[in-house]
Formats: structure tokens, sequence, C-alpha cells
């Protein structure tokens, strides 16, 4: 009995990894056209296809798409709006999160769903007043002009997953700063921040992925060349040269290359901390 329970769960376990192989395969079957594309000349491509093995590496094609895509300026964009709207915008769930936590007053779980509701709320239906408000702001066709949608639109999310890993924190911590003499600004960073750190660091992750992708809110608020984010920057790079599946393909592979480091490296924080703080709501 014990050796067909035994046979039986092999028998799964070997079902179970041929699905996942196969599966795989299917995933990594457009990222490896991608690859093979880019790493070979056009002539080779045309000649002999996509799924044969290169004649020869063509490496150039990476830097020749780099200065002709001006790949150089969008990166410097999607830098840029990483580094002021990521930690901009985390710091400001945390700020509306904590209370929502920690502190007991009126309306605080209607506030919590008024912000829930952020979630439901579609990206395309916003397009049009965003552009006439940063016409009237000033800033349109500017990459500042993104910053105040991309952290409106995190906001829900960030609050949701930071208010359920705050619950988790004992308030006796809290408590004792409290009678310590520390003010409640003091205990929000002195005492919250550092205890929250994985989830701070899940967030920042997956806000810097967001932000690197987004095309939508960038595509309609920002047309000059000097704004334009990596996505909106390969989408016109797509148009000037869509018969260059070569250079195409190299320009593609250089806007994936960094969120594929940031997942391979990173990934372990997401389910670390998405799982740590969204148990208990």
């Amino acid at each position: 009995m014990f050796a067909d329970v035994r046979n039986q769960r092999r028998l799964e376990q070997t079902l179970l990894f041929i699905s996942l192989l196969v599966l795989s395969l299917i995933w990594l079957t457009p990222f490896a056209t991608v690859v093979m594309s880019a790493i070979r000349s056009q002539g080779d491509l045309l000649s002999r296809g996509v799924f044969s093995w290169p004649k020869a590496i063509a490496w150039k094609n990476f830097s020749e798409a780099w200065h002709t895509g001006d790949f150089s300026i969008y990166f410097r964009n999607s830098l840029f709006l990483i580094f002021i709207k990521v930690p901009l915008g985390i710091f400001i769930a945390a700020l509306a999160a904590y209370p929502l936590a920690k502190m007991r007053f009126r309306f605080s779980g209607a506030i919590f769903i008024f912000f829930l509701a952020g979630l439901a709320v579609p990206v395309q239906v916003t397009l049009q007043p965003l552009l006439v408000m940063m016409k009237q702001l000033g800033i349109a066709n500017s990459i500042f002009a993104l910053i105040p949608p991309y952290v409106a639109f995190g906001l829900p999310f960030q609050i949701f997953v930071l208010r359920g890993f705050f619950r988790l924190i004992p308030s006796e911590l809290l408590e004792a700063a409290r009678l310590d003499g520390a003010s409640e600004w003091t205990a929000f960073l002195r005492v919250m921040l550092p205890l929250s750190v994985p989830a701070l660091a899940t967030l920042c992750i997956i806000d810097v992925l967001n932000t690197w992708n987004e095309f939508l809110i960038a595509l309609v608020l920002i047309s000059a060349k000097e704004s334009r984010t990596v996505p909106v920057g390969l989408l016109q790079f797509q148009g000037e040269y869509s018969s260059q599946y070569t250079l195409l393909m190299a320009g593609i592979l250089i806007s994936i290359i960094p969120v594929i480091v940031i997942f391979i490296f990173l990934q372990r924080y997401f389910v670390a901390g998405l799982t740590s703080g969204a148990v208990k709501g």
C-alpha cells in the first residue's frame, strides 16, 4: 500500500515537473526569439530565419541601437523618475497607512475604503483630465508632468500593503516609545519604518518595475524627445526602424534588461514582503 502511495506521488511530481517545463518553454520562446534576432545580422536573419543559430554574433547591433535610438536620453529620464517618484510615493503611502493601522479615529474605515477605491479607477478615464491639468500647471510635455499621476496611481496598493504590515507590528512597541517621550512623528520614523523594511523593500521593487514599464500615461503627457521615457522612446524607435528587425530587437532587449536583472536578483523579496504584510487586513 505504501509503495502504491509513493509511486503515485512520484507520478504526480513527474507530471508536475513536465507541465512546468512545458510552460517555461512556452513562456521563454518570445524572449528567445528577441535574443536570437538581436545578436545576428539583418541578412542572416532574413536568409536563415530566427530559430537558426546565427553565423556570427553581431554585438554592434546593441551599440548602434543605443546611439541611433537615443536610449541614453530615455534611460536618463526613466531613472530620474524612479529616483524621485518611488521614494516619494512610498513615503506618502507610509504616512497614510500609519494612522489607518495604529490610530483610532472616526471614519478611519471609510477613509481606507476610499483609498482602495483608487484601485478600481481605470487609467484611461483620467488621461484627458490629466493632460488639461498639466497644461494648466505649466508642466505639460515635461518629465515632471509624470510624477503626480505616477504617485497618485501607486498609492492605493501601497497603502493597502503597508496598512496590513503595520497592523502586524505590536502596538506595545509604540506605547513604549511614547512613554519614553517620543512624539508620533518620532515613533513613526524611529520605530515603525525600521520594522517595516521588508514591506518597504518589496513595494520599492514593485514600484521601480511599474515606473520603468509604464507606457500609457507617458505616451499621452509626453511628446518631446528630450522628455520621453524608455517605453515611449522604444515606440518611436520601432516606428523609425520597423524594417530593421535586428536593430529593433536589440533596442527591445536593451529596454527590458534592467527589468530582468531586478526580477532575477530580487524576486525573493516579492513573496516575503507581500505575504507578511497582506495576511491580516
